[in-house]
Protein backbone atom coordinates (compact mmCIF):
# COMPACT_ATOMS: atom_id res chain seq x y z
CA UNK A 1 0.00 0.00 0.00
CA UNK A 2 0.94 3.46 -0.81
CA UNK A 3 2.71 4.86 2.73
CA UNK A 4 2.33 8.32 4.40
CA UNK A 5 5.27 10.00 3.16
CA UNK A 6 4.98 8.44 -0.47
CA UNK A 7 1.55 9.84 -0.48
CA UNK A 8 2.16 13.36 0.59
CA UNK A 9 5.34 13.02 -1.86
CA UNK A 10 3.05 11.80 -4.81
CA UNK A 11 0.58 14.80 -3.99
CA UNK A 12 3.55 17.52 -4.36
CA UNK A 13 4.53 16.01 -7.29
CA UNK A 14 1.26 16.28 -8.84
CA UNK A 15 0.94 20.17 -7.53
CA UNK A 16 4.17 21.23 -8.71
CA UNK A 17 3.54 19.63 -11.65
CA UNK A 18 0.32 20.88 -12.87
CA UNK A 19 0.16 24.11 -10.88
CA UNK A 20 -2.76 22.76 -9.57
CA UNK A 21 -3.11 21.81 -5.72
CA UNK A 22 -4.50 18.07 -5.53
CA UNK A 23 -6.40 17.99 -2.28
CA UNK A 24 -9.86 16.42 -2.43
CA UNK A 25 -13.52 18.26 -1.47
CA UNK A 26 -13.65 19.61 1.86
CA UNK A 27 -15.25 17.70 4.32
CA UNK A 28 -16.72 18.53 7.70
CA UNK A 29 -13.63 17.07 10.16
CA UNK A 30 -14.26 16.14 13.92
CA UNK A 31 -11.40 17.85 15.51
CA UNK A 32 -10.55 15.48 18.53
CA UNK A 33 -9.99 12.57 15.45
CA UNK A 34 -9.17 14.30 12.45
CA UNK A 35 -12.15 12.23 10.44
CA UNK A 36 -15.19 13.11 8.99
CA UNK A 37 -18.12 14.10 11.47
CA UNK A 38 -20.16 11.01 11.75
CA UNK A 39 -23.96 11.25 10.83
CA UNK A 40 -26.48 10.56 13.66
CA UNK A 41 -30.15 10.21 14.45
CA UNK A 42 -30.02 13.67 15.77
CA UNK A 43 -27.60 15.39 13.28
CA UNK A 44 -26.82 15.60 9.45
CA UNK A 45 -23.40 17.22 8.92
CA UNK A 46 -22.54 18.34 5.53
CA UNK A 47 -19.76 19.71 3.70
CA UNK A 48 -17.50 22.39 5.16
CA UNK A 49 -18.18 24.41 2.30
CA UNK A 50 -20.02 24.50 -1.43
CA UNK A 51 -18.35 21.77 -3.28
CA UNK A 52 -16.33 22.38 -6.69
CA UNK A 53 -17.60 21.53 -10.10
CA UNK A 54 -15.69 18.33 -9.70
CA UNK A 55 -14.89 16.34 -6.59
CA UNK A 56 -13.17 12.72 -6.35
CA UNK A 57 -12.09 10.76 -3.09
CA UNK A 58 -10.72 7.27 -2.68
CA UNK A 59 -11.03 4.70 0.20
CA UNK A 60 -6.69 4.86 -0.20
CA UNK A 61 -5.85 6.51 3.06
CA UNK A 62 -8.64 4.17 4.99
CA UNK A 63 -6.83 1.14 3.57
CA UNK A 64 -3.56 2.50 4.58
CA UNK A 65 -4.44 3.15 8.33
CA UNK A 66 -6.83 0.50 9.19
CA UNK A 67 -5.87 -2.24 6.67
CA UNK A 68 -7.04 -4.63 4.22
CA UNK A 69 -10.82 -6.13 5.29
CA UNK A 70 -9.97 -4.32 8.59
CA UNK A 71 -13.12 -7.34 9.66
CA UNK A 72 -12.73 -6.73 13.61
CA UNK A 73 -13.39 -3.06 13.70
CA UNK A 74 -16.96 -1.84 13.46
CA UNK A 75 -15.93 2.04 13.56
CA UNK A 76 -17.67 3.12 10.20
CA UNK A 77 -14.84 4.40 7.57
CA UNK A 78 -14.21 7.68 6.43
CA UNK A 79 -15.09 6.74 3.30
CA UNK A 80 -18.44 6.14 3.61
CA UNK A 81 -19.04 9.06 5.97
CA UNK A 82 -17.94 11.46 3.26
CA UNK A 83 -20.52 9.99 1.27
CA UNK A 84 -23.29 10.22 3.81
CA UNK A 85 -21.86 14.23 4.36
CA UNK A 86 -22.39 14.77 0.54
CA UNK A 87 -26.52 13.44 1.00
CA UNK A 88 -26.93 15.81 4.22
CA UNK A 89 -26.09 18.87 1.79
CA UNK A 90 -29.97 17.69 0.27
CA UNK A 91 -32.40 20.71 0.44
CA UNK A 92 -36.04 20.64 1.77
CA UNK A 93 -38.05 18.90 -0.95
CA UNK A 94 -35.42 17.75 -2.77
CA UNK A 95 -35.56 14.20 -4.54
CA UNK A 96 -32.34 11.56 -4.04
CA UNK A 97 -32.40 8.64 -6.19
CA UNK A 98 -30.04 5.82 -6.29
CA UNK A 99 -29.25 3.17 -9.01
CA UNK A 100 -26.80 0.15 -7.53
CA UNK A 101 -25.82 -3.50 -8.04
CA UNK A 102 -26.48 -4.36 -4.48
CA UNK A 103 -26.75 -2.48 -1.49
CA UNK A 104 -26.34 -3.91 2.52
CA UNK A 105 -28.38 -2.82 5.19
CA UNK A 106 -28.20 -3.69 8.96
CA UNK A 107 -25.93 -7.19 8.75
CA UNK A 108 -25.92 -8.97 11.23
CA UNK A 109 -24.55 -8.43 15.30
CA UNK A 110 -21.45 -10.18 14.42
CA UNK A 111 -21.05 -7.69 11.19
CA UNK A 112 -23.00 -5.49 11.67
CA UNK A 113 -23.40 -2.83 7.91
CA UNK A 114 -21.75 0.27 10.06
CA UNK A 115 -20.36 1.85 6.61
CA UNK A 116 -23.52 1.71 4.68
CA UNK A 117 -25.48 2.54 8.15
CA UNK A 118 -23.75 6.40 7.82
CA UNK A 119 -24.98 6.21 4.61
CA UNK A 120 -28.69 4.89 5.36
CA UNK A 121 -28.58 7.09 8.21
CA UNK A 122 -28.07 10.27 6.19
CA UNK A 123 -30.98 9.57 3.87
CA UNK A 124 -33.23 9.00 6.97
CA UNK A 125 -32.34 11.90 8.02
CA UNK A 126 -33.44 14.02 4.69
CA UNK A 127 -36.03 12.15 4.19
CA UNK A 128 -37.84 12.50 7.61
CA UNK A 129 -36.47 16.19 8.45
CA UNK A 130 -36.66 17.48 5.15
CA UNK A 131 -39.21 15.69 3.41
CA UNK A 132 -36.48 14.54 0.77
CA UNK A 133 -38.05 11.71 -1.67
CA UNK A 134 -35.35 9.01 -1.63
CA UNK A 135 -35.77 5.94 -4.39
CA UNK A 136 -33.69 2.91 -4.65
CA UNK A 137 -33.08 0.24 -7.18
CA UNK A 138 -31.19 -2.73 -7.61
CA UNK A 139 -30.54 -5.65 -8.78
CA UNK A 140 -31.97 -9.32 -8.20
CA UNK A 141 -28.28 -10.57 -7.88
CA UNK A 142 -28.95 -9.59 -3.81
CA UNK A 143 -29.63 -12.47 -1.39
CA UNK A 144 -32.99 -13.09 -0.07
CA UNK A 145 -31.18 -12.44 3.71
CA UNK A 146 -29.75 -8.84 2.30
CA UNK A 147 -32.48 -8.23 0.45
CA UNK A 148 -34.98 -8.83 4.15
CA UNK A 149 -33.08 -5.96 5.65
CA UNK A 150 -33.25 -3.50 3.20
CA UNK A 151 -36.59 -3.85 3.26
CA UNK A 152 -37.01 -3.47 6.94
CA UNK A 153 -34.29 -0.42 7.15
CA UNK A 154 -35.92 1.34 4.25
CA UNK A 155 -39.39 0.82 5.72
CA UNK A 156 -41.53 4.13 5.71
CA UNK A 157 -39.43 6.45 4.30
CA UNK A 158 -37.54 5.18 1.35
CA UNK A 159 -39.13 3.49 -1.67
CA UNK A 160 -37.35 0.46 -3.43
CA UNK A 161 -37.81 -1.34 -6.40
CA UNK A 162 -35.59 -4.40 -8.26
CA UNK A 163 -34.69 -5.37 -11.45
CA UNK A 164 -34.23 -8.68 -12.69
CA UNK A 165 -31.33 -9.65 -14.28
CA UNK A 166 -31.18 -6.31 -15.51
CA UNK A 167 -33.45 -3.03 -16.44
CA UNK A 168 -32.97 -2.99 -19.87
CA UNK A 169 -32.99 -6.90 -20.49
CA UNK A 170 -36.16 -8.01 -21.73
CA UNK A 171 -35.28 -11.28 -22.92
CA UNK A 172 -37.12 -14.99 -20.92
CA UNK A 173 -35.33 -17.22 -23.00
CA UNK A 174 -31.84 -16.36 -24.40
CA UNK A 175 -29.20 -17.68 -21.76
CA UNK A 176 -26.84 -15.56 -23.05
CA UNK A 177 -28.23 -12.35 -22.79
CA UNK A 178 -29.76 -13.62 -18.96
CA UNK A 179 -26.02 -14.52 -17.52
CA UNK A 180 -24.36 -11.52 -18.37
CA UNK A 181 -27.03 -8.47 -18.04
CA UNK A 182 -27.26 -7.36 -14.45
CA UNK A 183 -27.95 -3.40 -13.15
CA UNK A 184 -24.48 -3.11 -12.63
CA UNK A 185 -25.42 0.86 -11.89
CA UNK A 186 -23.65 2.68 -9.16
CA UNK A 187 -24.84 6.51 -9.38
CA UNK A 188 -27.09 8.46 -6.91
CA UNK A 189 -28.83 12.26 -7.65
CA UNK A 190 -29.96 15.00 -6.09
CA UNK A 191 -31.71 17.27 -7.34
CA UNK A 192 -30.94 20.28 -5.70
CA UNK A 193 -29.03 21.37 -2.64
CA UNK A 194 -28.29 23.96 -0.02
CA UNK A 195 -25.46 25.28 -2.29
CA UNK A 196 -27.92 25.66 -4.91
CA UNK A 197 -27.15 23.13 -7.94
CA UNK A 198 -27.90 19.25 -8.27
CA UNK A 199 -25.47 16.93 -7.85
CA UNK A 200 -24.55 13.63 -9.90
CA UNK A 201 -22.39 10.79 -7.18
CA UNK A 202 -20.53 8.46 -9.57
CA UNK A 203 -18.71 5.26 -7.88
CA UNK A 204 -16.94 2.17 -8.73
CA UNK A 205 -18.71 0.72 -5.64
CA UNK A 206 -21.70 -0.02 -3.61
CA UNK A 207 -23.11 0.69 -0.40
CA UNK A 208 -22.00 -2.30 1.41
CA UNK A 209 -19.14 -2.76 4.37
CA UNK A 210 -17.56 -5.39 1.90
CA UNK A 211 -17.17 -3.05 -0.98
CA UNK A 212 -15.42 -0.42 1.03
CA UNK A 213 -13.38 -2.61 2.78
CA UNK A 214 -12.39 -5.27 0.13
CA UNK A 215 -11.89 -3.14 -2.97
CA UNK A 216 -10.26 -0.06 -3.80
CA UNK A 217 -12.85 2.21 -4.65
CA UNK A 218 -13.53 5.88 -6.28
CA UNK A 219 -16.44 7.96 -5.55
CA UNK A 220 -16.78 10.92 -7.95
CA UNK A 221 -19.08 14.01 -7.33
CA UNK A 222 -19.95 16.22 -10.13
CA UNK A 223 -21.56 19.45 -9.02
CA UNK A 224 -24.40 21.92 -10.95
CA UNK A 225 -24.25 20.12 -14.18
CA UNK A 226 -27.80 21.01 -14.58
CA UNK A 227 -27.92 18.88 -18.54
CA UNK A 228 -26.06 15.41 -16.86
CA UNK A 229 -27.78 15.79 -13.68
CA UNK A 230 -31.27 15.51 -15.98
CA UNK A 231 -29.75 12.74 -17.96
CA UNK A 232 -28.85 10.67 -15.06
CA UNK A 233 -32.18 11.23 -13.79
CA UNK A 234 -34.00 10.33 -16.73
CA UNK A 235 -32.11 7.20 -16.82
CA UNK A 236 -32.74 6.40 -13.49
CA UNK A 237 -36.36 6.73 -14.23
CA UNK A 238 -36.25 4.78 -17.17
CA UNK A 239 -35.02 1.93 -15.20
CA UNK A 240 -37.40 2.50 -12.92
CA UNK A 241 -40.15 2.31 -15.40
CA UNK A 242 -38.81 -1.44 -16.11
CA UNK A 243 -38.34 -2.26 -12.79
CA UNK A 244 -41.94 -1.61 -11.78
CA UNK A 245 -43.95 -2.45 -15.20
CA UNK A 246 -42.75 -5.00 -17.99
CA UNK A 247 -45.57 -3.96 -20.13
CA UNK A 248 -44.15 -0.50 -20.00
CA UNK A 249 -40.84 -1.29 -20.60
CA UNK A 250 -41.57 -3.63 -23.18
CA UNK A 251 -43.54 -1.00 -25.00
CA UNK A 252 -40.57 1.74 -24.98
CA UNK A 253 -42.44 4.18 -22.64
CA UNK A 254 -39.63 6.19 -21.74
CA UNK A 255 -38.91 9.37 -21.03
CA UNK A 256 -37.03 11.82 -22.69
CA UNK A 257 -33.18 11.76 -23.00
CA UNK A 258 -32.94 14.90 -24.39
CA UNK A 259 -31.50 13.33 -27.71
CA UNK A 260 -33.95 15.55 -30.30
CA UNK A 261 -36.85 15.56 -28.14
CA UNK A 262 -37.17 12.03 -27.88
CA UNK A 263 -35.58 8.83 -25.77
CA UNK A 264 -31.82 7.76 -27.53
CA UNK A 265 -33.26 4.21 -26.37
CA UNK A 266 -33.70 1.18 -28.78
CA UNK A 267 -34.91 -2.44 -28.55
CA UNK A 268 -32.23 -4.91 -30.05
CA UNK A 269 -31.52 -8.40 -29.18
CA UNK A 270 -34.40 -7.95 -26.61
CA UNK A 271 -32.62 -5.33 -24.87
CA UNK A 272 -32.77 -1.52 -24.43
CA UNK A 273 -29.60 -0.21 -26.10
CA UNK A 274 -28.56 3.63 -26.26
CA UNK A 275 -27.95 4.24 -29.71
CA UNK A 276 -26.51 7.94 -28.40
CA UNK A 277 -22.74 7.06 -28.00
CA UNK A 278 -22.32 10.41 -26.04
CA UNK A 279 -24.78 12.49 -24.51
CA UNK A 280 -22.82 16.21 -23.66
CA UNK A 281 -23.94 18.23 -21.01
CA UNK A 282 -23.85 21.71 -20.13
CA UNK A 283 -22.03 23.84 -22.52
CA UNK A 284 -18.35 24.69 -21.41
CA UNK A 285 -17.92 22.09 -18.98
CA UNK A 286 -16.08 19.59 -20.97
CA UNK A 287 -18.30 16.64 -19.76
CA UNK A 288 -20.11 13.78 -21.45
CA UNK A 289 -22.30 10.41 -20.14
CA UNK A 290 -22.01 7.16 -21.98
CA UNK A 291 -24.77 4.22 -21.13
CA UNK A 292 -24.51 0.56 -21.85
CA UNK A 293 -26.25 -1.82 -23.36
CA UNK A 294 -24.50 -0.19 -26.49
CA UNK A 295 -25.84 -1.85 -29.79
CA UNK A 296 -23.42 -4.79 -30.45
CA UNK A 297 -22.25 -2.49 -33.85
CA UNK A 298 -20.72 0.18 -31.07
CA UNK A 299 -16.92 1.15 -31.10
CA UNK A 300 -15.71 -0.50 -28.18
CA UNK A 301 -15.86 2.56 -25.61
CA UNK A 302 -12.01 2.69 -24.19
CA UNK A 303 -10.58 1.62 -27.24
CA UNK A 304 -11.50 4.83 -29.06
CA UNK A 305 -11.06 7.18 -26.34
CA UNK A 306 -7.44 5.69 -26.64
CA UNK A 307 -7.66 5.52 -30.36
CA UNK A 308 -7.47 9.42 -30.34
CA UNK A 309 -4.42 9.85 -28.48
CA UNK A 310 -1.21 11.95 -29.55
CA UNK A 311 1.50 10.98 -27.87
CA UNK A 312 3.56 14.05 -28.72
CA UNK A 313 1.01 15.96 -26.50
CA UNK A 314 -0.69 13.03 -23.83
CA UNK A 315 2.24 10.96 -23.11
CA UNK A 316 0.45 9.75 -19.79
CA UNK A 317 -1.84 6.83 -19.72
CA UNK A 318 -3.07 5.58 -16.28
CA UNK A 319 -5.44 2.91 -16.14
CA UNK A 320 -7.09 0.54 -13.26
CA UNK A 321 -9.34 -1.92 -14.20
CA UNK A 322 -11.45 -4.16 -12.43
CA UNK A 323 -12.30 -6.61 -15.53
CA UNK A 324 -10.38 -7.18 -18.63
CA UNK A 325 -12.08 -10.07 -20.49
CA UNK A 326 -10.71 -12.45 -23.33
CA UNK A 327 -13.31 -11.56 -25.48
CA UNK A 328 -12.36 -7.67 -25.09
CA UNK A 329 -8.64 -8.64 -24.57
CA UNK A 330 -6.77 -7.84 -27.94
CA UNK A 331 -8.39 -5.14 -29.24
CA UNK A 332 -7.52 -3.05 -25.95
CA UNK A 333 -4.06 -4.89 -25.22
CA UNK A 334 -2.94 -4.05 -28.77
CA UNK A 335 -4.08 -0.49 -28.74
CA UNK A 336 -1.55 0.02 -25.40
CA UNK A 337 1.36 -1.66 -27.55
CA UNK A 338 0.92 0.60 -30.38
CA UNK A 339 0.22 3.50 -27.90
CA UNK A 340 4.09 2.35 -26.31
CA UNK A 341 5.79 2.34 -29.82
CA UNK A 342 4.25 5.62 -30.34
CA UNK A 343 6.01 7.35 -27.35
CA UNK A 344 3.20 7.10 -24.61
CA UNK A 345 4.20 6.19 -20.96
CA UNK A 346 1.13 3.39 -20.56
CA UNK A 347 0.78 1.81 -17.20
CA UNK A 348 -2.35 -0.64 -16.62
CA UNK A 349 -3.22 -2.28 -13.18
CA UNK A 350 -5.48 -5.04 -13.15
CA UNK A 351 -7.30 -6.54 -10.25
CA UNK A 352 -6.35 -9.62 -8.94
CA UNK A 353 -8.56 -12.44 -8.21
CA UNK A 354 -11.34 -11.24 -6.50
CA UNK A 355 -14.83 -12.65 -5.78
CA UNK A 356 -15.80 -14.17 -9.39
CA UNK A 357 -13.33 -12.32 -10.96
CA UNK A 358 -10.10 -14.23 -11.84
CA UNK A 359 -7.52 -12.86 -14.66
CA UNK A 360 -7.78 -15.03 -17.50
CA UNK A 361 -5.07 -17.30 -19.16
CA UNK A 362 -5.99 -15.70 -22.37
CA UNK A 363 -5.45 -12.16 -21.14
CA UNK A 364 -2.41 -13.09 -19.82
CA UNK A 365 -1.52 -14.66 -23.27
CA UNK A 366 -2.29 -11.68 -25.06
CA UNK A 367 -0.13 -9.20 -22.94
CA UNK A 368 2.48 -11.65 -23.10
CA UNK A 369 2.28 -11.65 -27.13
CA UNK A 370 2.22 -7.99 -27.36
CA UNK A 371 5.15 -7.50 -24.78
CA UNK A 372 3.39 -5.26 -22.14
CA UNK A 373 4.09 -7.90 -18.65
CA UNK A 374 5.61 -4.55 -17.34
CA UNK A 375 3.33 -2.47 -18.60
CA UNK A 376 -0.60 -4.78 -17.96
CA UNK A 377 0.36 -5.30 -13.95
CA UNK A 378 -2.18 -7.25 -11.59
CA UNK A 379 -2.24 -4.70 -8.10
CA UNK A 380 -1.87 -6.85 -4.40
CA UNK A 381 -5.24 -5.98 -3.48
CA UNK A 382 -8.67 -5.90 -5.30
CA UNK A 383 -9.03 -3.09 -7.43
CA UNK A 384 -12.81 -2.30 -8.39
CA UNK A 385 -12.55 1.38 -10.54
CA UNK A 386 -12.77 1.89 -13.76
CA UNK A 387 -10.12 4.77 -14.70
CA UNK A 388 -8.90 6.14 -17.55
CA UNK A 389 -6.69 9.10 -17.30
CA UNK A 390 -4.94 10.43 -20.56
CA UNK A 391 -2.81 13.59 -19.72
CA UNK A 392 0.63 15.28 -20.44
CA UNK A 393 3.26 13.78 -18.45
CA UNK A 394 4.19 17.08 -16.43
CA UNK A 395 0.13 18.40 -15.92
CA UNK A 396 -3.29 17.10 -15.54
CA UNK A 397 -4.49 18.79 -18.35
CA UNK A 398 -6.51 16.25 -20.07
CA UNK A 399 -8.75 13.24 -20.09
CA UNK A 400 -10.33 11.49 -17.27
CA UNK A 401 -12.71 8.34 -17.72
CA UNK A 402 -14.53 6.98 -14.76
CA UNK A 403 -18.04 4.81 -13.88
CA UNK A 404 -18.79 1.54 -13.88
CA UNK A 405 -18.08 -0.11 -17.06
CA UNK A 406 -14.93 -2.81 -17.02
CA UNK A 407 -13.74 -3.65 -20.31
CA UNK A 408 -16.36 -5.90 -20.70
CA UNK A 409 -18.81 -8.06 -22.90
CA UNK A 410 -21.13 -7.85 -20.20
CA UNK A 411 -20.39 -4.24 -19.51
CA UNK A 412 -20.20 -2.80 -22.88
CA UNK A 413 -23.23 -5.19 -24.49
CA UNK A 414 -25.72 -6.37 -21.38
CA UNK A 415 -25.25 -4.53 -18.37
CA UNK A 416 -27.03 -1.04 -17.40
CA UNK A 417 -24.04 0.96 -16.81
CA UNK A 418 -22.14 4.22 -17.42
CA UNK A 419 -18.84 5.54 -18.11
CA UNK A 420 -18.98 9.70 -17.47
CA UNK A 421 -15.46 11.63 -19.49
CA UNK A 422 -14.13 15.27 -18.68
CA UNK A 423 -11.56 16.70 -21.01
CA UNK A 424 -9.90 19.35 -19.71
CA UNK A 425 -9.25 21.07 -23.46
CA UNK A 426 -12.90 21.19 -24.12
CA UNK A 427 -13.60 23.27 -21.01
CA UNK A 428 -14.19 26.92 -20.48
CA UNK A 429 -11.82 28.61 -17.74
CA UNK A 430 -14.62 28.28 -15.21
CA UNK A 431 -14.47 24.86 -14.94
CA UNK A 432 -10.82 24.18 -15.92
CA UNK A 433 -9.42 24.49 -12.50
CA UNK A 434 -11.74 22.79 -10.16
CA UNK A 435 -11.18 19.24 -13.78
CA UNK A 436 -7.27 19.50 -13.48
CA UNK A 437 -7.07 19.23 -9.85
CA UNK A 438 -9.71 16.17 -9.79
CA UNK A 439 -7.89 14.65 -12.01
CA UNK A 440 -4.63 15.14 -9.44
CA UNK A 441 -6.85 13.46 -7.50
CA UNK A 442 -7.66 10.18 -9.68
CA UNK A 443 -3.68 10.36 -10.30
CA UNK A 444 -2.95 10.31 -6.86
CA UNK A 445 -5.27 7.12 -6.34
CA UNK A 446 -3.89 5.52 -9.52
CA UNK A 447 -0.47 5.41 -7.84
CA UNK A 448 -1.88 4.09 -4.45
CA UNK A 449 -3.68 1.58 -6.32
CA UNK A 450 -0.63 0.32 -8.34
CA UNK A 451 2.39 0.01 -5.40
CA UNK A 452 3.62 -3.09 -5.54
CA UNK A 453 1.69 -4.14 -8.57
CA UNK A 454 2.95 -7.37 -9.91
CA UNK A 455 3.18 -9.17 -13.21
CA UNK A 456 -0.09 -11.09 -13.44
CA UNK A 457 -0.53 -14.66 -13.27
CA UNK A 458 -3.43 -16.82 -14.60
Amino acid sequence: MLSGALAVLTATLIAVTSAVPAHAIDFTIDAATGKPVLVSKSSCTTLASKPRAFEAWFNTDDMEERGYLDAKNDTPWPYATKIAQVICGAKKGATIKIAMYFVRAIGSKSRPESDPEQIWGALEYVARKRGVKVTLIYDDATPAAAERNITKRAKGWMKVRKCYEGCFNLNTTDAASNSLSINHEKFMTISSTIWGGPIVYSSSGMFARSQIRAYWQESSLLFGDKQLYKLMKDRFDNMYICATSRVRCSKGDFVNTAYKGRTSLRLERGIWVDKKYRHYTDAGRGTTVSFSPQPQTAPEFYVQQLSNVDCTVDSKIRIAMYHLTGSRAETFVKRLRELKRAGCDVRVVLSPEAGAVVIEKSVVKLIKKYGLTNRVLCGVNPIHTKLVLITPATSNAGVAMFGTMNMSTAGMRYSDEHTITIDTRRMSAKYKEDAERVIGVYAQGWDAMSQGAKKCVA
